[in-house]
């Protein structure tokens, strides 16, 4: 039995969030009141695809505040 994968988001100064399964969702949030949902992939444990593309989760976390998006899980 292995163990399960969670995909720990945090903000871009490293501050944990919350997490996501392997598989799971998250939601973002933009600015205009639009919103989208996306599909996460572990990869390893600072590392996930995020709607098909793979990210380092702190590069994920400064582009998305960089871009006044915010994301939770959904």
């Amino acid at each position: 039995m292995g163990r399960e994968n969670k995909i720990c988001f945090t903000d871009s100064q490293g501050n944990a969030l919350f997490a996501v399964s392997d598989g799971g969702m998250i939601r973002l949030g933009y600015g205009n009141g639009d919103e989208a949902f996306a599909i996460c992939r572990y990869l390893d444990e600072t590392h996930a695809e995020i709607d098909g593309v793979p990210y380092a989760l702190s590069d994920f976390a400064g582009r998305m505040e960089r871009n006044q998006i915010s994301y939770a899980p959904a």
